[in-house]
């Protein structure tokens, strides 16, 4: 019973230790190159509020980025985007799959995009009306949930 309870100490203890490397900073330097790049392209004259580094114990860093207006963007430890949450304008054209921004052009005239998220097998998508449609990774519909 003691090696369990001192095996359960050892592991909230590691759990806590990594969790603590979380840093927050505005220095834009800390990010990936390609996150760099991405977030100065996409969103030009954009002041950052904050960026979060979230050393996650089997996902690796997490860089998320708060812009001034709301705006957030996770990158991955290399640098790729796994969310862009822009609340209440569109998300850039750069972030969504051409097949994604044709289907949402020609079945939601009017709406856009204001979330994206790019999991492992597929997209979560947020318009502008509440609606949430699930793509798969070659940007086919798999379903809409309102």
């Amino acid at each position: 019973m003691k090696k369990f309870l001192g095996f359960i100490a050892l592991a909230l203890w590691a759990f806590v230790s990594v969790n603590a490397g979380d840093k927050v900073t505005r220095n834009v330097s800390k990010l990936p190159v390609e996150a760099q790049k991405s977030i100065s392209s996409n969103f030009p004259g954009q002041e950052i509020s904050y960026i979060k580094i979230d050393r996650e114990l089997l996902k690796g860093t997490i860089y998320e980025v708060v812009l001034v207006n709301g705006t957030e963007v996770d990158f991955t430890s290399n640098g790729q985007w796994k969310e862009v949450d822009c609340k209440k304008s569109a998300v850039p054209n750069a972030f969504i799959p051409v097949e994604i921004s044709t289907y949402v052009k020609n079945n939601f005239a009017g709406k856009f995009i204001k979330r994206i998220e790019r999991e492992t097998r597929h997209y979560d998508v947020e318009l502008n009306n509440g609606l949430d449609l699930k793509f798969d990774l070659k940007g086919n519909l798999k379903y809409i949930d309102d």
